[in-house]
């Protein structure tokens, strides 16, 4: 691994515990990389509060999930207080929601230069949760911040 990824994945990791504090709400927070034929979306970091535990590596393909796909690109942003039931979360309710126990997904892409790299993804894992307006806002600066650093 070189410096550089190195140095991310160190921003990144404070960058999720940062979050968690912040949006005192979610359980799990993870930062994904979007490809750039924007047909899919990689875990570069997700931390998981209920754990412990880091992870990454995960991989979900547009052509599984469109309607979220479609979502968070048109609307820079998703929140879902009931994600198995959202127009827009719903199709991650057999797998990816009952794979980690997730309830609730407060979502927001990362941009460079107006361009979508990527999404920030605060979760609620074992309960379903109602996002604040402050937790929105607070969403969007972290989404902001980070994305200064996560080319």
């Amino acid at each position: 691994m070189s410096k550089p990824d190195i140095d991310m994945n160190v921003r990144l990791s404070k960058a999720c515990r940062i979050a968690l504090d912040i949006i005192a709400q979610a359980n799990r927070i993870s930062f994904w990389r979007l490809s750039e034929e924007q047909e899919a979306i990689e875990c570069i970091i997700c931390y998981d509060s209920t754990t412990g535990r880091f992870s990454s590596g995960q991989r979900l393909n547009k052509s599984d999930f469109p309607d979220y796909f479609s979502a968070i690109m048109s609307n820079s942003t998703i929140c879902a207080n009931d994600a198995h039931s959202h127009p827009s979360t719903q199709c991650f309710s057999d797998t990816y929601f009952a794979e980690h126990d997730i309830h609730s997904l407060l979502d927001y892409i990362l941009f460079e230069d107006l361009t979508p790299t990527g999404v920030v993804c605060c979760e609620s894992v074992g309960r379903q949760v109602e996002w604040s307006d402050e937790d929105i806002s607070n969403m969007r600066k972290i989404a902001n911040v980070v994305s200064m650093f996560f080319h």
